[in-house]
């Protein structure tokens, strides 16, 4: 190359150079015919107004729409954005045709229209997804500081704020990449997506990382004959209730579980999802099964079975938040209908699980729940060396909720359950109960107040401790003046404690109440409100043979129960006052 053809050479760079830097306001008319064509096959969206339109050549081929407007021929998105950048492919562009490798939407707000019976996350989703199926492809797409309308019939379901993705460039065959972070209720999310488009089967990848959930799922997605989605699940919540509520769904049931921590091989149908090879851990507790999960007609069903070694079931219960027994007669009325808003039908079986302290063995358990009807229970239970078990049946009725409990134990030895039951500690022996409830009302306090029904006790080769019946009827006889002194102490062996059982509206009577050892006989009767716990009863001391006579009251309330000797009809001498001092001590 001549020297004069190497300076023309460079002053036709430089001048290149210059018109390149230099943006150039371009008719809307031009922008329409050629840039605004090439967004449209890029990304699928009509651009429908703009303030302002520039292009530059260098350092790299790069068109900027301010204040821009667009939308799907369809309608099914819409929106605008402060900025639309688009980075143009070099080649193509010296060949006479626009083509773009990046394009950004800066302060985007979009809007998409989403069937009016949408309920959840899914049916949100499948919009954008099946718009984003039609393109042949597409170029990288990066959304800056966006906001995501979703809306039904004009309202809105939900709002993603502060939206921050890169949408992968795409070929026709290759699946759709999404990454980034974004505000959904309030709570930031991180989240990665890998879905097929194109292709009746590919790889599928979720990736959610936020304050309430981390999930991970990696699998497949097949589009034919229907659309299946397999793979393998993880998921780690810190509250069950806090994640579906994140979810907008509140059912009062979730409060009972706490921290949530699952893997799964799962099955994805429309309306059915199938967890198998389930591993789940409830606060800590581990449990083995499969699950299945369906939504029909807006109603979600959750099915399954689960195995483990250990289950704590008081905790859960206690997570339920129930009223107190003993609150205001006008409480509230208990929110049934929320508690059967969604259908169960779950098996549990453990190795050991503890109930209010009690430990038990060998446990079967299960949660039965329709709409109206809600039923829990205890199939079997190892209990101290016994058996026990329970069935709770509660119905919506038009009188409040109809309640039906019954349960019983057998063989238990009374003398280990006092370690870990305290109410029980005194009481030694071989105990059986049964016992069947009925009651009908809208809040605790009232379903309480009515209950009906009958139980029995028996109690066998036991001990009663911080009493000797046997040691106070001998000093009676001797001296009744020292008898009433120091008799709370020592051990009163039993043959047999045995008692009948009667409730109604809520109070319960005690009839043919009897303990009896070598040489003494107690008799006890009177009633307790199962509203308060409420004690009022009397018992009577006396030997198997002879006259003498110690008459007790039981006072309180059952979590504090009084037992008094009546001192007064032992040392009142013939004839003396009622109210007269006694010497008690």
């Amino acid at each position: 190359m001549t020297r004069r053809a190497s300076i023309l050479a460079y002053v036709l760079v430089l001048a290149l150079g210059l018109l390149g830097l230099q943006s150039w306001g371009i008719a809307v008319s031009r922008v329409e015919k050629h840039v605004i064509a090439a967004i449209e096959t890029r990304t699928g969206l009509v651009v429908t107004a703009l303030e302002r339109a520039e292009i530059a050549l260098l350092p790299w081929p790069r068109i900027s729409l301010s204040q821009v407007a667009f939308s799907q021929r369809d309608g099914a998105l819409s929106g605008q954005a402060l900025r639309l950048r688009a980075q143009a492919r070099l080649l193509p562009l010296l060949a006479g045709r626009i083509d773009f490798d990046r394009i950004d939407l800066v302060g985007p707000q979009l809007d998409v229209v989403v069937p009016a019976q949408s309920d959840g996350l899914a049916d949100w989703l499948a919009v954008p997804l099946e718009a984003i199926e039609r393109l042949r492809g597409q170029s990288r797409i990066v959304i800056t500081a966006g906001s995501v309308f979703l809306r039904a019939q004009g309202a809105i379901q939900t709002i993603l704020r502060e939206v921050n993705l890169v949408i992968d460039e795409r070929g026709a065959q290759d699946p759709l990449a999404v990454a980034g972070t974004l505000s959904w209720r309030g709570v930031p999310t991180e989240v990665k997506l890998i879905w097929p488009v194109a292709t009746a089967r590919g790889r599928t990848m979720l990736s959610i990382a936020a304050p309430p959930l981390k999930l991970q799922f990696d699998g497949a997605r097949s589009s034919a004959p229907e659309p299946i989605t397999t793979g393998k699940m993880t998921l780690t919540a810190r509250s069950l209730r806090d994640l579906l509520g994140w979810f907008g769904e509140a059912p009062r049931l979730a409060s009972a579980v706490g921290a949530v921590d699952l893997t799964a091989d799962i099955r994805i149908r429309p309306h059915d999802t199938v967890l198998t090879n389930v591993a789940v851990r409830v606060d800590g507790d581990r449990l083995d099964g499969a699950l299945n999960l369906t939504s029909i007609a807006g109603r979600t069903a959750l099915s399954g079975t689960l195995a483990g070694a250990t289950l704590d079931l008081g905790r859960l219960v206690q997570r339920l938040d129930l009223p107190p027994a003993d609150a205001a007669p006008d409480a509230a009325a208990l929110p049934f209908e929320a508690w059967t808003a969604q259908d169960i039908d779950l098996r549990v079986s453990v190795e050991a699980a503890r109930l209010e302290g009690a430990r038990l063995t060998d446990v079967a358990t299960y949660l039965l729940v329709k709409k109206g009807r809600f039923e829990a229970g205890i199939l079997r239970a190892g209990a101290y060396g016994g058996s026990a078990k329970a069935r709770l049946l509660a119905t919506a009725t038009p009188g409040g909720i109809d309640v039906k409990f019954v349960g019983g134990i057998e063989k238990v030895n009374l003398g280990r359950a006092g370690a870990d039951l305290p109410p029980l500690a005194r009481l030694s022996g071989t105990g059986a109960l049964q016992f069947s409830l009925d009651g009908l009302g809208r809040s605790l306090p009232a379903i309480l107040g009515s209950l009906s029904g009958r139980g029995t006790v028996a109690v066998r080769q036991g001990e009663l401790a911080g009493f000797s019946f046997g040691e106070l009827l001998r000093r009676a006889e001797r001296n009744p003046s020292l008898a009433v002194r120091d008799w709370r102490q020592g051990k009163t062996a039993f043959e047999t404690a045995a008692a009948n059982l009667t409730v109604a509206d809520g109070v319960l009577t005690l009839s043919e109440a009897q303990m009896a050892g070598a040489g003494y006989r107690l008799t006890l009767v009177g009633s307790a409100a199962l509203t308060d716990g409420s004690l009022d009863m009397a018992a009577l001391l006396q030997p198997v043979t002879g006259p003498l006579r110690l008459p007790f009251r039981l006072n309180g309330t059952l979590a504090a129960p009084a037992f008094e000797l009546q001192a007064e009809a032992l040392l009142r001498p013939t004839g003396a006052a009622i109210g007269e001092p006694l010497p008690l001590r």
